[in-house]
């Protein structure tokens, strides 16, 4: 028996509206069904080549990519475990380390990982032409620095060579109590180089071999998906060595700028986990929803850099006033407001059990003598100066408070400017600013990285200070394995910071993100270290 039109009609009618009625799945609930995560992940990265990055915000995606030597212990930050090596030697003198890789690593097409691989990626850090950011990481292995710099024109002068495919040896000019530390962060993983050259070649810093379908990586996961303005999708590599234990199918790392956009897209299920949360919002997180709510020290520090080549920048009272001027307590507690801890030296407090004991005491009458010292009683005469900070709410709160505080306090007006991540990043490289600000996650536990920020060889040093014995004392405390003779330099370091203030300490900091209880296996660390590849979902109070 056939239907009428109108009894048809009905029908349909009556499919569509009890459609209609049931409720649509979030992504999060067809995550966990499907076992993909959605990530917040702060901006569009820049660039997923491990040599050329010097982002968190990439770091997270590469380090999924990527196989490392080593990996960060999630529950002891000054010790690692084997990764892409399973064992390794160090000579009694702390220069040569012999790394013994494992069989069965492969590329995502197949090929196996082999100590020549990592032996290529790591004089890739140095290569001149390569434009990488963090080059002078690599500046401990003997002939690196020489070979970037240009002196030498031969890789084989960099103490980096292999014995077979599984044995890789590394030869450093003094030793480096870090050095296991570095080796687990995303510029020392190995690349693939055929893939590389196939693309746009070895050292072209253009090169399109980042892009989906052409990328070829040795981690846990591989490249899907990548275009701007669009989640960056990673899908699980089947040629990993330990494949079978990956949970999730896929990872969604979503370029969310907005706090408050990326909160709105947690509270109505398109995200597992944020990037951070907005300031206003901890209220009611902390009261409804604690088990959600993700608050933990971080190793690093919040800083402004200061461009001592600006005219007026270049006198250190000036430095010292603009420093001096600011409550950083008041600033932690009513801007930063996350349970960050005021920054009142470079040298962070606890980390690798160092007790900086020169600090920042003076304050808001201590600047304004300095700044008439200087030759602008009362901010008179003072030019105006700009403030970069790139886009954020957090960053522009920040930036706004920084301006009243240096208006009230030192009668000086601060323009503020705000440009996108990848813009602000260049110009704050290129020195297109006076005042900037700036943020340091250190690779490693120790505190030389800090003090690194203001070496004047260091890529890093984006105040562009330079100081001679600032400079020996950093080398010498760099190569001291003795932890006691180590501090005290450090010490010392800290003082001509104080002296200087090239760079301008502001507070400690402590990562704060919401994360939904479907996440299993998420675990806070003073690294930040998240191994996404260790996660799981299930619904809650379903066995993991």
């Amino acid at each position: 028996m056939s239907l009428r039109p109108a009894s048809l009609f009905v029908l349909v009618a009556a499919a569509f509206l009890q459609s209609a009625c049931q409720p649509r799945e979030s992504s999060v609930e067809r995550g966990i069904r499907e076992q993909v995560l959605h990530a917040g992940n702060g901006v569009e990265p820049s660039t997923l080549d491990p040599q050329r990055n010097s982002g968190s915000p990439e770091a997270f995606i590469i380090n999924e990519l990527f196989d490392a030597l080593v990996v960060a212990d999630p529950d002891n930050i000054n010790e690692v475990l084997p990764c892409g090596a399973e064992r390794w030697e160090i000579s009694a003198d702390g220069l040569d380390y012999t790394f013994h890789l494992r069989r069965d690593g492969r590329w995502s097409n197949g090929d196996p990982v082999t100590a020549e691989d990592y032996r290529a990626s790591f004089v890739r850090i140095v290569e001149p032409g390569l434009g990488g950011t963090l080059a002078n990481l690599a500046y401990p292995i003997a002939g690196a620095e020489d070979y970037h710099r240009g002196k030498s024109k031969d890789p084989a002068t960099i103490g980096v060579s292999t014995d077979g495919p599984y044995v890789l040896r590394i030869r450093l000019r003094a030793p480096l109590p870090q050095l296991l530390n570095y080796l687990e962060t995303y510029p020392f993983v190995a690349v693939h180089r055929a893939s590389i050259e196939a693309n746009g070649g070895w050292t072209n810093p253009s090169g399109l071999w980042t892009k989906p379908g052409r990328m070829v990586s040795s981690g846990p996961y591989r490249l899907k998906e990548w275009q701007p303005n669009h989640p960056l999708v990673i899908e699980r590599n089947p040629h990993f060595r330990d494949a079978a234990r990956i949970r999730l199918r896929e990872i969604h790392f979503h370029p969310i700028e907005s706090l408050d956009t990326e909160d709105r897209a947690y509270r109505t299920g398109q995200l597992h986990s944020t990037s951070g949360v907005p300031t206003t919002k901890l209220p009611v997180y902390r009261k409804q929803w604690p088990d959600q709510l993700h608050v933990a020290p971080r190793l690093g520090l919040h800083y402004l850099n200061v461009n001592t080549e600006h005219p007026v920048l270049r006198d250190p009272r000036v430095r010292r006033a603009l420093a001096f001027a600011i409550d950083r307590q008041q600033l932690a507690d009513k801007v930063l407001g996350r349970g960050e801890i005021p920054a009142r030296s470079l040298g962070q407090p606890g980390m690798g059990n160092y007790q900086p004991k020169n600090q920042i005491t003076e304050g808001a009458a201590d600047a304004r003598r300095l700044l008439a010292e200087a030759g602008f009683p009362g901010g008179t005469g003072f030019p105006k100066v700009t403030y970069l900070y790139n886009t954020s709410e957090r960053n522009r709160e920040v930036a706004e408070a920084l301006q009243q505080i240096w208006r009230r306090e030192l009668g000086i007006d601060v323009e503020l400017r705000n440009e996108e991540w990848k813009v602000f990043l260049d110009s704050r490289r290129t020195g297109r600013y006076e005042l900037a600000r700036a943020g340091w996650n250190p690779f490693t536990p120790e505190c030389a990285e800090l003090f690194l920020l203001c070496h004047s060889t260091s890529e890093f040093n984006d105040s562009r200070w330079t100081n001679a014995t600032y400079d020996r004392l950093y080398d010498q405390a760099a190569s001291t394995m003795d932890r006691t003779a180590r501090h005290a330099l450090y010490q010392e370091l800290d003082r001509m910071i104080l002296d200087e203030m090239p760079v301008i300490p502001l507070a400690y900091n402590t990562v704060i993100r919401l994360v939904h209880p479907s996440v299993q296996g998420w675990r806070d660390n003073l690294r930040d270290s998240r191994q996404l590849s260790s996660l799981g979902l299930a619904a809650p109070g379903d066995a993991p």
